[in-house]
């Protein structure tokens, strides 16, 4: 039933999180929205365009986990093949890409006697990462390979490593994908086909034990060559690991895959009087803390379940702006009232924030555009076109440079034109996400998740170079900062800052912080540098001198929420393997399942999908089980099978009822 509600939120969804409104149909990957890609048969698609349908309808999918061809009087084809609907719309229609041949496709979309075409690229990948908000950004559809639960996710659960499952379309199945967690590789224990939903697929992969407390971190799946959209997931730190911090944490718990209540995510300094702010993408606020006094000093409250992603102040230290993810909007913050004065709405997604005198920047990452708020009116002054997933935002003089993740490019935008005017390409599967420029605007240091390393780039001459550093050096950048000719950069995986000489193109240093750097800013009337870390909830004060951590933070204490750890009774159970796997109505069979941890198993149960997303599974009461064994070391279940002459064809889940709760497997039988 959880892995439904995870698919209700991402396909469904879809629906809801369009944010192209093309005069012509436009057909882009139903995950990433991506419109610049490929797309695989068999994968989900979306069309974009006016009057495809005169209803709003969404299909069941059947026992067998098909489609149909026709809703609502509306109908699809690519290459005169028709293709299998989900959802359709006046201004949308999901669908699933029919087996074609790679090339460009004609796509007819027909309701009633209308019709309208289009076209797009088929290849043999074109991978897409679903997500929560349906937008192909933030939070990706990623759920605990056993809990079938959202992160956070904790490195082991009841002492196994944590597998979690990926939900992508557009996978090549003939090659194994790679995915990359904050830069790198991890292992992949399964690809294929998610059971019961035509053009759904499942990666399952590892969460190194190295991860421990690296915070929210980028994922990105690559598949014969092509790269998918960014998502993101959050992984915990340890109660070890906290203790290991000198002088801080010590005797605080972390609960396996459990939401610490509340996260710091965002860094800002206000240099008049030395306080950071520091956002919580949980508790919806601001804290203000002194680095003075090393406490904290005011709260500032936000709009209840907007997941605050960015803040950044303003020249005159009296302003900040928060970008507000969830909410679709930016707060305006008074500093010296310490509250929020406005709320303006932006566009989807919004995920980071700067300043350009008395306008505030706001990057909508599932709009394809940047906001501009006049702060003395707080009106929206203009919105700007850039390419897909602006990301990053950087200001020198009266230029912005944008980081666009989706499109691959940067955007360079003459502020006071409100007008971009020159797009640079990085190159082939790169993923710009975070910027900063020098102070003459003439270089930009640039990260991407898809690298072990960074970029610097020339913006006159459009030139690009990778500085590569090892994997556990300098790996997985959230933040970059500038001074004169030197960056630094957060590198979340390894739990330091990289410096980096811009000029030289090279790593001139690497020093630890604690776990999880997301943030960092430079206080140069104290030669310091401020590190928010998420895995510590501190900011690490850096004396820019000796490079040493010479005073930590508190960012705010956990809250530890209201729910028990699962499987306390015992370990986990581990499913190696069930055989058959397919069975034939009318038969009897012996049921065998191999594994760990199996000797708590009372009963096995074959459950129904359901045809409706939001409906519950039930059990299948033509499939009788009786005879249950389990060996006593816990290693094999044995059952007799009998499959009655009236079930339905189709894949079924099957459940372990469990001495004191139910255990839903990474098995299936299919009849």
């Amino acid at each position: 039933m959880r892995i439904r509600y995870l698919l209700a939120l991402t396909v469904l969804a879809l629906a809801a999180g369009a944010a192209i409104a093309p005069a012509q149909i436009a057909i882009v990957n139903g995950a990433s929205y991506d419109p610049d890609r490929q797309l695989a048969p068999g994968s989900f698609a979306t069309i974009f365009g006016e009057n495809l349908s005169s209803q709003t309808l969404s299909a069941q999918f059947s026992q067998s986990g098909q489609l149909p061809t026709e809703l609502g009087g509306v109908t699809v084809t690519v290459d005169g093949q028709p293709a299998m609907l989900y959802f359709v719309s006046p201004r949308q229609v999901n669908f699933i890409v029919p087996q074609v041949s790679p090339g460009r496709a004609a796509v007819v979309v027909r309701n009633g006697s209308a019709s309208q075409q289009g076209s797009m690229r088929i290849g043999p990948a074109g991978p897409g990462i679903f997500s929560v908000n349906g937008m192909g950004v933030g939070e990706g559809a990623i759920l605990h390979g056993w809990l079938w639960q959202r992160g956070p996710f904790s490195i082991t659960t009841s002492g196994l490593d944590t597998q979690v499952s990926i939900f992508v379309t557009g996978l090549d199945l003939s090659v194994k994908p790679e995915v990359l967690v904050g830069g790198v590789p991890v292992e992949v224990k399964y690809y294929g086909k998610a059971p019961g939903y035509e053009g759904l697929q499942q990666i399952n992969v590892v969460i190194p034990a190295n991860f421990a407390g690296v915070g929210r971190v980028p994922v990105v799946v690559i598949s014969n060559g092509q790269v998918s959209n960014v998502t993101f997931l959050v992984i915990l730190p340890t109660t070890d690991l906290l203790d290991k911090i000198p002088g801080w944490a010590r005797g605080r718990i972390i609960r396996e895959n459990v939401r610490r209540g509340r996260e710091s995510s965002a860094l800002a300094l206000n240099t008049a009087n030395n306080t950071a702010l520091v956002a919580d993408e949980e508790e919806d606020l601001v804290r203000v803390i002194s680095l003075d006094s090393k406490s904290i000093t005011g709260t500032i409250s936000l709009p209840s379940d907007s997941q605050a992603l960015d803040i950044a102040v303003n020249a005159a230290n009296n302003l900040a702006g928060v970008a507000l993810s969830a909410a679709g909007s930016a707060a305006i913050v008074n500093l010296q009232q310490n509250k929020v004065v406005a709320v303006v709405a932006t566009g989807n997604f919004p995920s980071h924030v700067e300043f350009w005198g008395d306008f505030l920047l706001v990057s909508n990452s599932a709009g394809s555009t940047i906001t501009m708020i006049d702060t003395r009116n707080n009106q929206v002054a203009a919105t700007i076109a850039v390419g897909q997933m602006p990301s990053g935002i950087a200001v020198v003089g009266n230029t912005a440079v944008v980081a666009n993740t989706h499109a691959g490019t940067l955007s360079v935008i003459d502020l006071v034109a409100r007008q971009v005017t020159s797009t640079i390409d990085l190159g082939v599967g790169i993923r710009p996400r975070e910027i900063a420029l020098t102070g003459d605007g003439k270089k930009a240091v640039v990260d991407s998740p898809t690298l072990v390393g960074f970029l610097i780039v020339d913006l006159a001459g459009k030139q690009v170079n990778k500085v590569e550093t090892s994997v556990w050096d300098a790996v997985g950048v959230s933040r970059i900062a500038i001074n004169g000719n030197t960056a630094y950069l957060t590198n979340q995986l390894s739990a330091s800052v990289t410096v980096a000489d811009i000029a030289a193109g090279k790593v001139l240093k690497v020093f630890p912080v604690d776990p999880g750097p997301r943030a960092l800013a430079l206080n140069l009337p104290r030669n310091q540098l401020v590190v928010l870390c998420q895995g510590s909830q501190t900011l690490d004060i850096v004396d820019l001198g000796s490079y040493a951590v010479v005073a930590r933070v508190a960012t705010g204490e956990s809250v530890e929420a209201p729910v028990m750890p699962p499987f306390q009774w015992g370990p986990m159970p581990v499913l190696d393997s069930i055989a058959p796997q397919t069975g034939a109505k009318g038969s009897t069979f012996t049921l065998t399942i191999t594994g760990k941890n199996l000797a708590p198993v009372k009963r096995v149960v074959f459950d129904q999908l359901s045809r409706s997303w939001n409906q519950p599974q039930k059990e299948d009461t033509n499939i009788k089980v009786s005879n249950l064994q389990v060996k006593a070391d816990g290693s094999q279940v044995t059952a007799t099978v009998q499959i009655l002459k009236d079930a339905e064809e189709g894949a079924r889940l099957i459940r372990l009822v469990l001495e004191k709760g139910d255990y839903y497997g990474p098995a299936r039988s299919t009849l």
